[in-house]
């Protein structure tokens, strides 16, 4: 890196409110707000060398970071201080000796009290609300005030950390000598995609007001998921929108630091939408039962529906699989008239049949073998209740009563259907 000599000349600083005109012609507003602190108000204090970290740009001397801010983005950003009557003593003096005209001091962001946390708290959201695009410096100030913006940061973007373009600190690399100037945005943008995955494994939704440029391609995935998982569109879950969430997972978060949160989901996704080493009505009862556990008690009990219709289809087929086939045949594979014909041998003589060619003989044969699951009271008390809730809840039960009957049901299924078939 090249050594640069500093500002030298007398520079006056345009500080104007710095906008530029959006896709809907609306201004946009854009600020550098820095947190002043004491340094280079002190006549013993010497310049120090501070240099950006990705190293492509020259060093230069400043005596503290505002004087560089103002080289670095005062043509596009309006520079902000943040300061209390000390700190702004000692950048006056710190501007002065670099001969830079800066006046922009605005008294709504003067620390009267740096005790008052409330107050400075107060004083940061004013600012970092007052504009649409932003780069903040928390290299100076007393530490505190430094860790609250942060935290109003955190509050303010954590759903939309677009806003914020930069969050910069001056790294000491060597006491009053070298500084290298860091951007600790990604931190931010980690934190809103952690909680982002994390309410997402938590109850399957993703906030419309939840935005990460970085992220935005899996958002997109982790919405499509959830919005096909709420309308139980089980082909299309099964078949392509989980694969492409749990590729994009592989893809995209590569950081340590959210590896294993994204493995645990990819794990998860596929235990509860894979048919691998699985029979589809297990398939259909892990996805009901871990929706039950997230509270969504009629996507459980419907999914727990036709996982046991499943059931009863591929319990048949293990002694019967020439007859099941042909029967699937007549019906062109459609896995709704399939379920109905072999939940309706419970009751359904030979002779009301009249869209399926079967000879009596094999009829009483699968009705036998119905009989033998001796699951009929069973799967009559999951549509009762299914119908039941399906029609807003006639009978008037309260959530807990019909979690707890819910909750029943999968206990007896896992019993005696998905323990018994290992």
């Amino acid at each position: 890196m090249q050594k640069h000599s500093g500002l030298r000349i007398v520079k006056k600083v345009n500080n104007k409110p710095i906008s530029e005109k959006s896709s809907m012609n609306k201004p946009t507003k854009k600020a550098v707000i820095t947190v002043l602190g004491l340094v280079g108000g002190d006549d013993k204090h010497q310049k120090a060398n501070y240099y950006f970290e990705d190293s492509t740009k020259e060093i230069q001397e400043h005596y503290n970071t505002l004087t560089l801010l103002i080289g670095e983005y005062s043509k596009e950003y309006k520079i902000v201080p943040i300061y209390t009557k000390e700190a702004k003593e000692a950048n006056t003096i710190a501007l002065n000796k670099s001969r830079v005209e800066f006046t922009y001091f605005d008294d709504i962001y003067l620390i009267k009290d740096d005790k008052d946390f409330e107050g400075v708290f107060n004083i940061i959201n004013n600012a970092v609300s007052s504009y649409d695009e932003l780069i903040i410096d928390v290299s100076h100030g007393f530490r505190h005030i430094p860790i609250l913006m942060i935290v109003d940061l955190i509050i303010q973007n954590f759903q939309d950390t677009s806003k914020i373009k930069k969050i910069l600190y001056a790294k000491e690399i060597e006491q009053f000598k070298e500084y290298e100037i860091i951007d600790l945005k990604k931190y931010l943008d980690l934190a809103n995609i952690t909680f982002i995955l994390t309410t997402f494994t938590q109850n399957y939704t993703v906030a419309n007001h939840i935005k990460s440029d970085k992220y935005s391609k899996l958002v997109e995935k982790l919405n499509s998921f959830s919005n096909d998982l709420m309308a139980l569109s089980l082909n299309n879950l099964f078949k392509k929108t989980s694969q492409e969430l749990i590729k994009e997972l592989e893809n995209t978060v590569k950081e340590p630091e959210l590896r294993d949160l994204a493995n645990k989901l990819i794990e998860h996704i596929n235990n509860i939408t894979s048919y691998k080493d699985k029979k589809r009505y297990e398939t259909y009862y892990n996805l009901s039962r871990d929706l039950y556990d997230k509270k969504y008690i009629l996507l459980s009990l419907s999914l727990l529906f036709e996982s046991i219709r499943m059931y009863i289809r591929s319990s048949i087929e293990k002694n019967h699989p020439e007859i099941v086939t042909d029967i699937e045949m007549q019906l062109n594979k459609d896995r709704y008239k399939i379920g109905d014909f072999f939940k309706n041998l419970a009751w359904k003589g030979y002779e009301d049949l009249s869209k399926i060619s079967i000879s009596e003989s094999n009829y009483k044969v699968l009705q036998k073998s119905y009989d033998g699951l001796n699951i009929s009271n069973l799967y009559n008390s999951i549509d009762k209740t299914r119908n039941n809730l399906a029609h807003a809840n006639s009978d008037n039960k309260t959530f807990k009563d019909i979690e707890h009957e819910v909750g029943e049901l999968l206990n007896k299924y896992y019993e005696k259907c998905i323990k018994q078939n290992p």
